[in-house]
C-alpha cells in the first residue's frame, strides 16, 4: 500500500511517528544501547551508535529519520538514507510484539515506495535477521564484519512500483 503524500501527515498524526530531532539523540541512543551488543564486535563498532555518532547521523542531508513516540516518550526509532538504504531501525524492549516496528518500517517502506524505488537495502544484525525476512528482505551474502560492525547485507526487491 503506498498512500498519497497528502495522507502522510494524518497517517503520522494517527500512528505517533514524526521526524526526529537533534533533541531526540539521547533518547535515540537509549533505545539502541540495548542492542550494540547484537552487532559491534569492538569499540570502533560500539562507537557507530554513540550520542555523537547519532548526532552526525540526525544532520546529514541525505538521511531521513522518525521516532515513534507514545505520549512523550520515544519507544522507537528508523532511519534511511537516500535513495533507500535502513541505516537505523530500533524498537525500545519494553515495546517489542506490539507493531511499534511494523508500523514505522510501513511508515518508512511507504515514502521509498512513493519516490518509485525498487529495492531497500540494510545492514541487518544477525539478531534482527528474522525480522527483516517477515518484511520481505533477503540476504545478499553471509555474515560480514566491517567496522567493528558484524551484520548481514540484505535487500527487498519490488517487482513494480505498485507491489
Amino acid at each position: 500500500m503506498v498512500l498519497p503524500a497528502e495522507l502522510w501527515e494524518n497517517w503520522i498524526n494517527m500512528n505517533g511517528i514524526r521526524p526526529a530531532q537533534l533533541t531526540d539523540a539521547a533518547a535515540i541512543e537509549a533505545i539502541i544501547q540495548p542492542y550494540i551488543d547484537d552487532f559491534a564486535v569492538d569499540n570502533m563498532g560500539r562507537q557507530c551508535l554513540n550520542y555523537q555518532s547519532i548526532l552526525k547521523v540526525l544532520g546529514l542531508a541525505d538521511v531521513e529519520y522518525f521516532v515513534y513516540s507514545d505520549a512523550e516518550l520515544i519507544i522507537g526509532a528508523i532511519a534511511y538514507q537516500k535513495p533507500a538504504h535502513l541505516l537505523h531501525f530500533f524498537v525500545d524492549q519494553r515495546y517489542q510484539h506490539q507493531g511499534v516496528g511494523k508500523k514505522m518500517w510501513q511508515f518508512v517502506e511507504n515514502k521509498i515506495r512513493a519516490e518509485n524505488i525498487l529495492a531497500v537495502t540494510v545492514n541487518s544484525s544477525c539478531y534482527a535477521e528474522k525480522i527483516y525476512q517477515h518484511f520481505g528482505f533477503m540476504p545478499t551474502q553471509s555474515v560480514i564484519e566491517d567496522r567493528g560492525l558484524r551484520f548481514i547485507p540484505m535487500k527487498k526487491t519490488y517487482l513494480s512500483n505498485n507491489t
